[in-house]
Parts: C-alpha cells; sequence; structure tokens
C-alpha cells in the first residue's frame, strides 16, 4: 500500500513541477529579440547566436531538436547586469530537415521556435531596383496571376518600408545603432503570400542558389528606395575613414553626434540613417555574402568617391558580420536610364568595373546593360521590371565567387591594351572559353586619339580573348570606349564556356584621362535597326524609329555594302525624297529631344556615309541639311569641292561620301561665307536630300553614318565651282541673317 502511495504521490509532484513550469512561462518577461521567429534560418555550419533580454543574472539555456526530438546542440550564459544575453551554438550543416529550438529562463521556457532551418544566407542590400517587390517585376506579377508561390526552402526576413516605426513613428531616425526592431518584422517561407513583398531580385537569387545548392537559403530583405551608400554605412565606420568622412562633409551629410535630430533627418542622404535602423539590429546574423544593387542616388559623384564608399561598405560589414575574412559581395551595374548629363551613368558603371578589379576574390559585378528595359507607368524606366534576369546573374555570380562552382564568375573586363598601327588590341579577363558576339557585327565600340574625342569604331575578336577596334577617321589611337550609353541594349561581347553565353563584358574605356567628348553610340548612325530604345524617366519611354523618310518607304535588311543590317530608301512616287534620324519625339503636343542622344556636333571635322544606287539611273545627293534651330539651317561641303552635292552613279557599287563640317553653307548657298562646326554644339535636325534622275523609280541601300575628328584642307580657289555677281549679293544677305539669328541664339541660351 505503501508503495502505492509513494508512486501516487511522484506522479503528483511532476504533474504539479510541469505546471508550475508551464505558469513560470507565462510570467517570464525573458524574450528574443523580434528578428527571431518560426521558419527562419540560419548560415550553416557557423555561429547560430540567440540574443534578447531577461532578468539581469539569471540563466539562459537552449536545446537545438531535430525533427525526430532528438537534442543536437545545446548552450548556457548568465544575463548581463543591462538585462540582455546572448549564447550560441555551431549550426549543423544545411539541409531541408526542419529544426526545433527551446529556450529557457532558470528552467522555465519562454520561447520555442519550430521550422527552423540551416542552409546559406544572404543580405539583400541596396535601394529601389533591390527594393522591387516580386509582385511588381515582370514574372513575378505572372506569378500572383497563376496563383503560384516560391519554395519552402526559400525563407526570407521582411522588414517594414522605411525599416518600420522608432519610438513610434516610421519618420523618426535614431542617432545610436538599434539593437531590435519596434514592430512588424518577420520571418516567412518562400510559399507564404508574403513572399510577394520580397525584393524581387533576391526571391529569383535565392531560388537559383537552392536549385544549385541542394539546400535551404534565406534573404535577410534589407532594403530602401532613393538611398545613398553613406545611409548604409555605421558611424563608427565613416568617421574612422577619412577620405569617406571628408566625401560626407562636401555634401554637408555628415552629422555630429550631439547635432542628430530623431525626427530631422533625410534618410535617403544623410550618413547612417538606414545603417542604424534597419542594418544594425541584423548583427548577431552570420552570412555567406551580400547582394548589392544601389548607386542610382549617388551617380553624379566624381569618380573615385563610390569606390571609397564601397570599400568602407564592405571592410565594415565583413566585421559587423563577424565574417572570417572578407564578406563577399556580388553586385551589378546600373539599367540604362536618362540622369539628366548623357555620361553619368556610364562613368558610374566603368567605376563599378574597376570596383570589382580591386578584390577579384571577394566581388562579383554583373553587367545588365543586355537585359530588357520593360517597365511599366508605376515604376518608370528608372525601374525595369524585368528582375528575374539581374536575380539570376547574381546568382550566377555568386555561385562561382563563393561556392565555386564555376568560373568566370564576374564580368569579363580588359586586362591590357596594345596600339599596332591604327589599331588598339584589348586583352580580356574573365573570358570563359572565349569571347562571342550575340550577332553577325561588333556593337559598342568608340575610339579616341590624342585629342580626346571619340568616334564610331569597328570591332573584330581576333583570338580567344582579344579584341582589335579601329576607325579609319584615327590614325593614331590611344583609347577605347565600349557600351557608353544610356541605352545599351544593342553592346554584344559577352564571355562563354561550353558554347552558351555568360555575362555580357562590362562597360569600360580603357583610359579615363581622354574624355574631351566621347561618342555615346547614337545608334541611328549604324542604319542597322528600324527601331532603338530611347531612355527617358516617364511613360513616354519605350522603341521609337531611329529614322524617318520624307516621300520614302524605309526598310531594314541585310546590307549590301557592309556587315551587318544597312537602310534601304524607295522613293514613294516623286522624284525628291529626304531621310532623317529622329533626334525628336512628341508627346500631348509638346516636342521632346531623345535624352540618350548625343547632339553635340561640334567636336567632329567630317560626317560620312555609304550609300549604293539600287535602281536603274544615278541619284543626286543634293546636301545634308543641319538645322541649327527652326530658322537656321547650314549644309557642309563635299570633300574637295564647294559644292554641297554629288551625283551618285548607278553602277551597282558603294561610294562614300565624306562631308566637310567645317565648311557649313548657311541655307547651302556655297558663295556664302562658311561656318566652323563650333557652330553645331546642338543640332536640332539633320536631314539627307536626293533627287531621282530617272521615271521608273528610285532606290538606295544607305549604310554606316561616321564623324571623323580631323579637319580637311581645301581652298576655295582650288574649286572649280566659282560663284557669279548674283550668287555673292545673295550670301552677303544671308550671312548677315544667320549671324542675326546666331547673335540671338547666343544671348539666350
Amino acid at each position: 500500500m505503501k508503495k502505492i502511495f509513494a508512486l501516487f504521490f511522484f506522479i503528483i509532484l511532476i504533474i504539479s513541477c510541469n505546471v508550475a513550469v508551464f505558469s513560470a512561462n507565462a510570467q517570464t518577461e525573458a524574450s528574443l529579440y523580434s528578428y527571431y521567429g518560426n521558419n527562419m534560418l540560419f548560415k550553416q555550419n557557423d555561429d547560430a547566436v540567440f540574443a534578447g533580454t531577461a532578468s539581469a543574472g539569471s540563466e539562459i539555456s537552449l536545446i537545438l531538436c531535430n525533427s525526430k526530438g532528438e537534442t543536437v546542440a545545446e548552450s548556457k550564459t548568465v544575463t548581463l547586469s543591462d538585462g540582455t544575453f546572448s549564447l550560441k551554438f555551431t549550426s549543423p550543416a544545411g539541409s531541408f530537415e526542419e529544426y526545433t529550438v527551446t529556450l529557457a529562463e532558470d528552467g522555465k521556457v519562454f520561447t520555442e521556435l519550430s521550422g527552423v532551418v540551416f542552409g546559406e544566407l544572404w543580405l539583400a542590400g541596396g535601394q529601389s531596383n533591390m527594393q522591387m517587390s516580386l509582385i511588381s517585376s515582370k514574372t513575378g506579377y505572372q506569378m500572383a496571376l497563376e496563383n503560384k508561390r516560391g519554395s519552402d526552402a526559400l525563407r526570407f526576413f521582411h522588414v517594414p518600408y522605411l525599416g518600420g516605426v522608432y519610438k513610434g513613428n516610421e519618420n523618426n531616425y535614431p542617432a545610436s545603432p538599434l539593437t531590435d526592431y519596434e514592430c512588424n518584422v518577420g520571418w516567412y517561407k518562400g510559399s507564404d503570400t508574403k513572399v510577394f513583398e520580397l525584393s524581387a531580385v533576391g526571391y529569383y537569387f535565392a531560388e537559383n542558389l537552392i536549385k544549385e545548392l541542394n539546400m535551404p537559403v534565406g534573404v535577410l530583405n534589407a532594403n530602401m528606395g532613393g538611398t545613398s551608400i553613406i545611409t548604409w554605412l555605421s558611424r563608427e565606420t565613416i568617421e574612422s575613414t577619412p577620405d569617406v568622412l571628408a566625401d560626407c562633409k562636401i555634401d554637408n551629410r555628415y552629422i555630429p553626434f550631439e547635432s542628430w535630430n530623431e525626427s530631422n533627418v533625410n534618410f535617403s542622404l544623410d550618413m547612417t540613417c538606414n545603417f542604424n535602423k534597419i542594418t544594425a539590429p541584423l548583427k548577431n546574423f552570420r552570412l555567406s555574402g551580400m547582394i548589392w544593387y544601389q548607386g542610382e542616388a549617388d551617380i553624379t559623384w566624381a569618380y573615385g568617391r563610390y569606390s571609397r564608399a564601397f570599400n568602407a561598405l564592405q571592410n565594415s560589414y565583413s566585421k559587423y558580420f563577424n565574417y572570417n575574412g572578407t564578406l563577399p559581395i556580388v553586385f551589378t551595374q546600373l539599367a540604362s536610364y536618362s540622369y539628366g548629363h548623357p555620361t553619368v551613368l556610364q562613368n558610374t558603371n566603368v567605376e563599378f568595373s574597376h570596383i570589382q578589379q580591386q578584390s577579384p576574390n571577394t566581388r562579383a559585378l554583373t553587367s545588365i546593360y543586355d537585359v530588357p528595359l520593360d517597365y511599366d507607368i508605376v515604376s518608370h524606366a528608372i525601374h525595369p521590371i524585368c528582375k528575374k534576369e539581374v536575380g539570376d546573374k547574381m546568382a550566377y555570380a555568386a555561385l562561382g565567387l563563393v561556392y565555386k562552382k564555376h568560373t568566370p564568375y564576374t564580368a569579363a573586363t580588359p586586362q591590357k591594351t596594345e596600339v599596332k598601327g591604327n589599331s588598339i588590341y584589348i586583352t580580356f579577363r574573365d573570358v570563359g572559353d572565349k569571347l562571342v558576339a550575340d550577332g553577325e557585327i561588333l556593337n559598342g565600340f568608340s575610339i579616341c586619339g590624342s585629342n580626346g574625342i571619340y568616334v564610331s569604331a569597328k570591332a573584330q575578336i581576333v583570338s580567344a580573348d582579344t579584341v582589335k577596334v579601329f576607325s579609319n577617321s584615327v590614325k593614331s589611337p590611344l583609347s577605347v570606349a565600349y557600351a557608353y550609353s544610356q541605352a545599351n541594349i544593342h553592346a554584344n561581347l559577352f564571355a562563354s564556356k561550353n558554347g552558351q553565353k555568360l555575362l555580357a563584358v562590362s562597360p569600360f574605356v580603357t583610359d579615363l584621362s581622354l574624355n574631351r567628348h566621347h561618342f555615346i553610340n547614337d545608334w541611328w548612325t549604324t542604319c542597322d535597326f528600324e527601331k532603338t530604345w530611347h531612355c527617358h524617366s516617364n511613360e513616354n519611354s519605350g522603341f521609337y524609329n531611329t529614322w524617318e523618310a520624307a516621300n520614302g518607304a524605309l526598310s531594314f535588311r541585310k546590307s549590301e555594302i557592309d556587315s551587318g543590317n544597312a537602310m534601304y530608301i524607295k522613293a514613294n512616287g516623286t522624284n525628291s525624297f529626304a531621310i532623317s534620324p529622329k533626334f525628336i519625339y512628341e508627346a500631348n503636343g509638346t516636342a521632346f529631344y531623345f535624352e540618350d542622344l548625343d547632339l553635340n556636333w561640334s567636336d567632329y571635322k567630317t560626317l560620312s556615309f555609304k550609300v549604293k544606287v539600287k535602281s536603274e539611273n544615278p541619284v543626286q545627293f543634293n546636301g545634308l541639311s543641319i538645322f541649327i534651330n527652326e530658322n537656321l539651317w547650314v549644309a557642309p561641303g563635299i570633300k574637295d569641292a564647294q559644292l554641297v552635292g554629288f551625283t551618285i552613279p548607278a553602277d551597282g557599287n558603294a561610294h562614300t561620301i565624306t562631308l566637310d563640317l567645317n565648311r557649313l553653307y548657311p541655307f547651302a548657298n556655297a558663295a556664302a561665307t562658311p561656318y566652323k562646326s563650333d557652330i553645331l554644339d546642338c543640332v536640332f535636325k539633320a536631314e539627307f536630300n536626293f533627287t531621282g534622275t530617272g521615271t521608273s523609280g528610285t532606290e538606295l541601300c544607305f549604310d554606316e553614318v561616321s564623324f571623323g575628328t580631323e579637319a580637311l584642307n581645301f581652298s576655295a580657289s582650288d574649286s572649280s565651282e566659282k560663284p557669279n555677281f548674283f550668287e555673292k549679293i545673295k550670301a552677303f544677305f544671308i550671312s548677315l541673317y544667320t549671324k542675326i539669328i546666331l547673335f540671338f541664339q547666343n544671348l539666350f541660351k
């Protein structure tokens, strides 16, 4: 009887203890920080750190159990006097197995997390093009329409807009790094509806890694649109890096700690705002690497400044997240867009390639000028909605850089250059098996001599890693630029492996000191494309005709003059016709210049084009009308002649016509005093004029407009065309009228 009573008493005691434990659990003040939760992911084979608050001096214990309920890891610590605790264990190898984590204070359970996995963890940082949600992307929107979701193996940490509230207001920004978020953060699976709020680039990046690594991948989604890189740096980093500190002070973005006003700072531009509020609380996570899509906010910075800030970002994050070595960063160049000046985008992307070369073993660069420029009215052209392509490229780079799955893992860049005669040979690094052109001919190259004035150039792949670049207009070349345009969808040089294209070759300039005038690859000059994308900041962006014809029909097909395509013109029932490159578009009754065109011709001395008569009779070229404004146009003289026109024979051959831009006759009057090319600082319109000489119709093949920088030697006394007295009188009044127009034009510039 005593044994039965003793057993009964023991059972009652156990039940009482358990009741006491769960009762105590309800009363304990211990808690984890808000960035821990069910379904979270920790980096495999690294420290898994847990932190929070509890009663000072209390013991915090942790147990990690696998899906079978077996204990895998344990850890203990004592809460500090300030009421905080931190403990850790070594995480298991990555797998799809879900674990449970139980934490207790003085033996009393206060938190139990379920669905915890271990794999690879990446920080997705940057501004709006990284922030753009999956639902806002082209393919993500289609996923939502089809009610599709991501993988359960994708785990992501969501931070609300502006980093959430601080002291009850999302527009407040702390002076010091936060330890935790106030509210509304959480972990989610890729199969949750919340996935549509995840960064689209981050989503596709992670899904690629899951497939290739065969394990879960996590994304810390910490980014914010419109933000400068200095807002993502800590105060400690900025103040301990003299050149970055000086740069911050230049723009009045340095704020002394004692002057910080939490409710009156600019989160887009002011130092450390987003680090303190968004990045800092993530300190206890161990990262596999970082993907970075940022730079639009800093695009007007002088060369070198972004490099300094980027170096500070990588070095400081390596230490902050306790990475063993230098934290790998995969970053992308910026998408095509007009930023108000025709060269700022190109210069930024060139600097990005140099940033990668400074630390090639810890950085991978992806070029994205070959990605479609689709966008919608909500996001505008600065935010292309084709984000899958960007995420895929960054995943490819990460798989090579961090996981050693392949080489190369970064966009190819020039390794050395060599001048031979009138050509420059460029040898590239990171080409894979060999360089390839996506098409029959290479596009996107320009070249210059000592004057620093670039002109379009031809290019040929001459070996697996070398390209020859040349132009008949530059006899002693010194520098080459590639993909130097605000809309580089036609630049087409790629690395390749096993017959497959890899990343597009990075935009580059081989000698940055030669920068007087860059040829920004005006695609109308190639005569290859019926339509070309033009970058703008509004809903009028898109594909527009590159040329237009008056009294003629245009078509684009295989060239009979040179490689690639050419433009064919067929007169429409009249002997006179004209063709013009499109410089202007109209929207709502207002005319606008296409912003990705270079209409400053003042540094060019010649303009040449090739033409072949396709019909039976000769065709008269009546001159090129270059409009300075709506009221004034000039016509350049033909090379070696005072005439502005030329008869093109119907002999089945291609003919090159070279025009002298240093002899610009007002209104095509060859008796008037000619002007030099310096008046062509803003060309309004250019019109090539022709007249057919037969009755059976006229057809031309027109190709390869090119500029030259060498002035032609010409003396009017050498010309057989002498103006008579009446032409001289007419020319006098034309010259006077022209001077008056130019005077008022310059007055109101």
